[in-house]
C-alpha cells in the first residue's frame, strides 16, 4: 500500500503551474529539484497550508484532500509534522518549552513519543534550558525535529532543513534524521536540491522540474536523468561512495566498497563508519583493461550501466556495487567502444576523494 498518494494541479497568480502526480511507498523519500520547481508548494498542499484548485492527497489510504468530494482537512487534523528551513522555533519558549508544545499538540493515532527518548536520540538534553537565540543552526534544527516528532505525526515533512548549514554540520544533522526514521519508522518526505543529501539517506526519490514530474525510483534511478540536474553546466552528476570497514594500513586509511578496496587520503581513522566520500566524474579515468604502473592507487572494476551524451561530453555510469560516474570525451567513448554491459576499470587517485564532512 502506498504511504502517500499525491495528484494535484494548481496555477499561481505568477503564472507558475504545479501539475504533479506521484506515489511513494518507502519510509524515507527525497523530493528533489532545482529552486522554483514546486517542492515547497507540494509540501504546503500535503500539510494543508495551500489548497490546490484540483486534486487529491491521501496518506496511508486516509484522504486529506479531495477537491471533487469535496474534502479538505484542516492542517491540525492531517496528523502531519513539518520541519521548516529556518526551524521556526518559538523565541519566547525554552528548548524544553518548544518540545513540550509539540507534545501537547500530538496528532494522529500513532503511539505517543517518549519525551526522554526523543531528547536522547537527538542529543539535545544539554540544550533544554536554552532559548532559541542561543542555539546554533544545527541545534535549532534538531530541536525543531524533536518538536515535530513529539506531535506523533503519521507523516513527517521536511522543507530543506539543511539549507544554510556548512558541510560538516549538514552531515551530522542528516545522521540524526536517518536515526530518527529508523528508530520510529515514521514515513518522511524530505525536500532538498542537493544530490549528496538524496544519495546519502533516501530510499527513494521524486524528481520534479517546473512543476512537473521528471523521474521517480531509487536515488540512482531518479538521478540518472540529465535534466533537471544541470549536467550541461559545471555541476554535472556527482559521485558519493559509501565506504565501509575502514582500517589503517601502513599509516593510511583503507576502506571497502563491497569487496573492493579503496585507498583514502587520511592518516587517521575517520569518525564516521560508514564513510561517504565525494569526487567529480572528471577525476575518474576509464580503461577496458586493468593497467599497472599508474599513480592512481584505486582500481575499481565494474560494468557500464548507462551512457549519457551532453554538450560537455559523455557521462558514463559504472556499476561497481554502487554507481560511479565518469566523464569522458565522445572520442574516448568511441575509442573504448563502450556500451551497456562493457567491463571497465575505474582509476581514481586517492587525494581526489573528499570526506563528505569537508
Amino acid at each position: 500500500m502506498s504511504i502517500l498518494e499525491f495528484s494535484c494541479r494548481h496555477r499561481f497568480s505568477s503564472g507558475f503551474e504545479l501539475d504533479l502526480k506521484f506515489e511513494i511507498a518507502h519510509r524515507f523519500t527525497a523530493l528533489f529539484g532545482p529552486s522554483g520547481s514546486g517542492k515547497t508548494s507540494t509540501l504546503s498542499i500535503i500539510a494543508g497550508f495551500l489548497r490546490p484548485q484540483c486534486g487529491a492527497v491521501r496518506v496511508a489510504g486516509r484522504t486529506l484532500l479531495d477537491t471533487a468530494a469535496p474534502r479538505c482537512l484542516s492542517p491540525e487534523r492531517r496528523h502531519v509534522g513539518m520541519v521548516f528551513q529556518d526551524s521556526l522555533l518559538f523565541p519566547h519558549l525554552s528548548v524544553e518549552g518548544n518540545l513540550r508544545y509539540g507534545q501537547r499538540h500530538r496528532r494522529g493515532s500513532r503511539r505517543p513519543m517518549d519525551f526522554g527518548q526523543v531528547v536522547e536520540v537527538l542529543e539535545i538534553g544539554p540544550l533544554l534550558r536554552r532559548l532559541p537565540r542561543n542555539l546554533s543552526g544545527g541545534e535549532a534544527q534538531r530541536v525543531a525535529l524533536g518538536r515535530a516528532l513529539l506531535s506523533s505525526p503519521e507523516l513527517l515533512l521536511m522543507d530543506e532543513p539543511l539549507a544554510g548549514l556548512d558541510a560538516a554540520l549538514r552531515v551530522r544533522v542528516l545522521a540524526y534524521l536517518d536515526r530518527v526514521v529508523r528508530q520510529w519508522d515514521i514515513p518522511t518526505l524530505f525536500v532538498t536540491h542537493s544530490q549528496a543529501d538524496v544519495r546519502r539517506v533516501a530510499q527513494s526519490a521524486v524528481v520534479i522540474e517546473k512543476g512537473r514530474l521528471v523521474a521517480t525510483g531509487t536515488p540512482e534511478e531518479a538521478l540518472s536523468r540529465p535534466e533537471p540536474l544541470g549536467w550541461d553546466t559545471p555541476v554535472g552528476p556527482m559521485n558519493l561512495l559509501r565506504v565501509e570497514r575502514v582500517e589503517l594500513r601502513d599509516g593510511h586509511a583503507v576502506g571497502h566498497v563491497g569487496s573492493q578496496e579503496l585507498f583514502l587520503p587520511f592518516a587517521e581513522l575517520p569518525r564516521q563508519d560508514p564513510l561517504f566520500v565525494q569526487f567529480s566524474p572528471s577525476d575518474v579515468i576509464l580503461s577496458r583493461e586493468d593497467v599497472s604502473g599508474l599513480s592512481a592507487r584505486n582500481h575499481l572494476r565494474g560494468k557500464v550501466c548507462q551512457l549519457v551524451a551532453t554538450a560537455k561530453g559523455v557521462f558514463v555510469a559504472v556499476d561497481i556495487g554502487q554507481v560511479l560516474w565518469a566523464e569522458i570525451t565522445p572520442q574516448a567513448a568511441n575509442d573504448l567502444a563502450l556500451e551497456s554491459g562493457s567491463a571497465v576499470t575505474c582509476f581514481l587517485k586517492a587525494h581526489k576523494l573528499k570526506d563528505e564532512e569537508g
